[in-house]
């Protein structure tokens, strides 16, 4: 929560303006999945943490205090779909500390990552998209997610962020009411309404096979 007398951004809620309009019609409505996950920094000055990083000021932001590459790394409990990252940069009040290159990569865990995007950016100021679908506009599906600053404006040496949401789809993909819901052939079937775990183990990778296709 923003403090009395500082400046929201358009807040928690403002990197919904700046969606790409490709989203699919089963993704919406997208939702933040932020505090769905563990946040760790490489590095942090005192008082410029991963609290300021998911405040809704944005007069707060995360603030390293180490070598490159400064990491933001993000452990979610359950395998998760994300389609989009935001992060919100003030290069008119950062400056030098702005980054100019940010790689975010997601996997199942920190020696297994499986996708990667490249941002690169030239006095950014507010919302910065980084889509995480594939070819077919479909969400990563992961446990982890690691943001790479690997460069700064101006050579700085430690950078600020001002903002950071994890943007995902109400329902997965993978949730057999979603699969009902896109019309998928298993609606003509009769499930019983308690299954044994070799039957649910079944339909999981049945699902996962079909929405893969």
């Amino acid at each position: 929560m923003a403090e009395s007398g500082e400046r929201t951004s358009d807040g928690s809620i403002g990197w919904q303006n700046n969606i790409p309009f490709d989203v699919k019609p089963r993704d919406n409505p997208l939702r933040d999945v932020s505090q769905m996950a563990v946040w760790t920094l490489s590095s942090c000055k005192h008082g410029y943490g991963v609290s300021e990083l998911l405040n809704d000021s944005v007069e707060k932001y995360w603030q390293s205090d180490g070598p490159q590459p400064h990491t933001i790394t993000i452990e979610f409990q359950k395998k998760t779909d994300v389609s989009f990252i935001m992060i919100y940069l003030d290069f008119k009040n950062d400056e030098s500390y702005t980054p100019s290159k940010i790689v975010a990569k997601m996997g199942s865990s920190q020696q297994d990552f499986f996708f990667k995007r490249t941002l690169t950016l030239t006095e950014p100021q507010g919302w910065q998209v980084i889509d995480m679908r594939d070819l077919k506009l479909n969400p990563q599906r992961g446990w982890l997610i690691q943001l790479q600053v690997v460069q700064n404006h101006q050579n700085g040496r430690d950078t600020h962020i001002r903002h950071v949401r994890i943007i995902g789809p109400s329902r997965s993909r993978f949730c057999p009411e979603t699969r009902l819901l896109a019309g998928n052939p298993m609606t003509s079937y009769d499930f019983p309404a308690k299954m044994s775990d070799d039957a649910h183990q079944y339909m999981d990778q049945a699902i996962t096979a079909m929405a893969l296709r």
